[in-house]
């Protein structure tokens, strides 16, 4: 099984783009967290990257803000590409499959 569930701020502003290869609307965002150290009362951020499309990403970035609090539960994407260096780097993102808006002003989903 593959499901994440997380709630955590948005760290910027969203920007709407569309797919190069079939028009579809998307978004990334980072969501930042605390986590808290095993053993300890002590808490660290810790930021996760987060892509919607389709109707899910239009309505994402037309509700949320820098800041704006926001539950998601999503699968977990994996890949690699190489980057500027020429090395191949790996990345690991969050796939939403459905949202909350935890902000009392933005109860819609």
């Amino acid at each position: 099984m593959n499901k994440v569930n997380i709630i955590g701020n948005v760290t910027k502003d969203l920007e709407l783009k569309t797919s190069e290869s079939g028009g579809t609307p998307y978004v990334q965002f980072i969501v930042a967290l605390n986590e808290y150290i095993y053993g300890t009362k002590e808490k660290k951020a810790i930021f996760l990257e987060t892509v919607a499309f389709g109707r899910q990403a239009e309505v994402l970035a037309a509700h949320l803000v820098k800041g704006s609090k926001i539950a998601i539960e999503g699968k977990l994407s994996t890949g690699s590409y190489i980057n500027k260096n020429g090395v191949k780097s790996y990345s690991t993102k969050i796939i939403v499959e459905d949202f909350t808006f935890v902000d009392s002003k933005r109860a819609i989903s």
